[in-house]
């Protein structure tokens, strides 16, 4: 037997679809406007700005869909994996940056 959609739900996908459709069109190009192409903090905040959404709306899909329940098992323990994973490889990223633009290194 098939559901029927709710309204809501429906004009809460479109909107999010847009949403979507509208930061993938206009991000890289803000991002290269403001920083350039050769910058490497570009590549990092298109990758990071569009890993961090494709992120948030995975683990709103988790949540809703009841795939996760915090407080229920280990559940909780692996959301806070989730989380901390994603802001270690970031920062660890981040870190990575900073150390090739500021540190000395031998060579001409």
């Amino acid at each position: 037997m098939v559901e029927k959609s709710k309204p809501k739900t429906v004009f809460v996908g479109c909107v999010v679809v847009t949403l979507l459709l509208l930061c993938t069109y206009y991000y890289p190009r803000l991002l290269i406007a403001r920083l350039g192409e050769a910058n490497p903090w570009t590549s990092y905040l298109y990758q990071y700005g569009f890993g961090l959404i494709v992120f948030v709306v995975g683990l709103w899909v988790i949540l809703k869909t009841g795939a996760c329940k915090l407080g229920r098992g280990r559940d909780s323990l692996w959301f806070g994996v989730l989380l901390a994973g994603f802001a270690m490889f970031s920062t660890l990223h981040a870190l990575w940056i900073v150390a090739a633009q500021n540190l000395p290194y031998l060579g001409e």
